[in-house]
């Protein structure tokens, strides 16, 4: 098993189901709100702040979490974080309050940090720059899947036993396949390590505030800039697409939910098409091109004000076109660093994530109280379009 798992097909699979395990804790306690909220008699509104503080703890560790990665590698890491988060989600199973369901939730947070800096730490290692797109849309496809997948598994248990068995038994399995990475990525984790100290890295890079110090490099604060608003705009589109189905265009919630469902699964497909043209073309011509397509489709739909079908089928295209974009964004992100800070590169930009995840909610729910639902989703096609001007612009200062 470790002999298989030391080469790309291998570790791209053990690191994709890695990321379908982060994604399904991501999202294991939401499905759950109002059983506990029943249990512990708040509503669930107290509760989403569970999911606020998970989001906060990566945007506090994500960047340390990568300058870790480069220091003892990816697999400590990664196995380290993916134990934390298992116990702490496992644990909030057996909380007698409110205030233990928070607490769990944000030292979740913190073992979430470590995934994306040290899963791409591994993927770099074990790949070759002929399959890197192709091996960056299965680790994406895999988080999607586990989006999809986590409140079947929670719900689905939760209906069997009760809400605390769920997330006990969800958290034992996260347990399992720690100890699974923990011995299959052996052989990767010594490669990161040599690759770590073979090659020379600058000298405004060898801390924590000399990792922020990358944003010095214009395509580092770029890409961290891109990341933050296509977020901006993904989140706000997962947030409010119901919603603004709802009592922004008259439709039903199936209408709402089916636009929505219509998204996500159109991105995860397209995400494998990209991986495969990631592989052939430009990566920032794919970007450009992929968030303005989307960008264009929401504004197409907001101009022309189709029905309950025409509404879903934009949020379909809409997808498409950010599907085909994530694997030539991670493409760039991992051309920006070498061997010995990959995990530094990816733990900064990927700061945009969680600023994003926080913030979307926040303000595009002040602009749908001041103004509309329409408006609201012309400022996410907006993040969508500013998103595809940020690349472009890099497109003149790539090395």
């Amino acid at each position: 098993m470790t002999r298989r798992a030391s080469g790309p097909v291998g570790v791209t699979a053990l690191v994709s189901a890695d990321h379908f395990v982060s994604h399904v804790f991501l999202l294991a306690l939401p499905p759950l709100f109002p059983l506990i909220a029943g249990t512990f008699r708040v509503s669930e509104t107290r509760l989403a702040v569970s999911v606020t503080l998970i989001f906060v703890a990566q945007f506090l560790c994500q960047v340390p979490a990568g300058e870790l990665v480069d220091r003892v590698g990816g697999k400590r890491v990664v196995v380290g974080g993916l134990a934390l988060t298992s116990v702490s989600i496992g644990l909030a199973g057996f909380a007698t309050a409110y205030w233990q369901v928070l607490a769990c939730a944000f030292v979740s947070g913190v073992g979430q940090s470590p995934f994306h800096p040290a899963n791409y730490a591994l993927l770099d290692a074990a790949g070759d720059a002929a399959s890197e797109g192709r091996q960056f849309s299965l680790h994406s496809f895999g988080g999607f899947v586990g989006f999809a997948a986590a409140p079947v598994l929670t719900t689905g248990i939760a209906a069997l036993a009760d809400w605390r068995i769920a997330l006990a038994v969800i958290g034992v399995g996260g347990l399992v396949y720690a100890l699974v990475l923990l011995v299959a990525l052996a052989p990767v984790h010594r490669r990161v390590l040599r690759a770590s100290t073979a090659e020379s890295v600058d000298d405004d890079s060898g801390s924590l505030l000399g990792s922020v110090a990358l944003l010095k490099r214009p395509l580092v604060a770029g890409m961290f800039a891109f990341f933050l608003l296509v977020t901006l705009a993904d989140t706000g589109l997962q947030t409010y697409t119901t919603a603004f189905a709802v009592n922004g265009l008259g439709f039903s919630t199936v209408v709402g939910n089916s636009a929505l469902t219509g998204f996500l699964a159109v991105t995860a497909v397209f995400v494998l098409v990209g991986g495969w043209v990631a592989d052939r073309y430009d990566a920032f011509a794919l970007i450009v091109g992929g968030v303005a397509w989307s960008a264009l489709a929401l504004w197409a739909a907001l101009a022309l004000a189709p029905g309950s079908t025409g509404f879903v089928v934009a949020w379909a295209v809409a997808g498409a076109g950010f599907g085909v974009s994530l694997p030539a964004r991670d493409r760039i992100t991992n051309a920006l660093s070498g061997a010995a800070d990959t995990g530094k590169s990816f733990g900064l930009v990927y700061t945009g994530l969680p600023i994003g995840g926080a913030l979307a909610p926040v303000l595009l729910g002040a602009v749908i109280s001041r103004f509309s639902y329409g408006a609201a989703f012309a400022v996410v096609a907006g993040f969508f379009l500013a998103s595809a001007l940020v690349v472009l612009a890099l497109h003149r200062v790539r090395p």
